[in-house]
């Protein structure tokens, strides 16, 4: 199962994680672990085609910097 999550800080965008977990409850652990203090997040389920396409964006933009 694939998740993302989106961190903000205020009404600021901060961060967008993606991850893997074997189910709910240690999916909801890592996000949990992964929010810091004084933000919030918004936490949802993803298709493994939108993690994939997602890690690969993300390897781009490394691979350009």
């Amino acid at each position: 199962m694939y998740y993302r999550v989106r961190i903000w800080n205020g009404e600021s965008f901060k961060k967008e994680i993606m991850y893997s977990a074997e189910n709910e409850v240690i999916a909801m652990q890592k996000a949990s672990a992964a929010i810091p203090d004084g933000c919030r997040a918004n936490y949802e389920s993803i298709t493994k085609e939108e993690y994939e396409k997602s890690y690969e964006d993300k390897t781009k933009e490394q691979a350009e910097a």
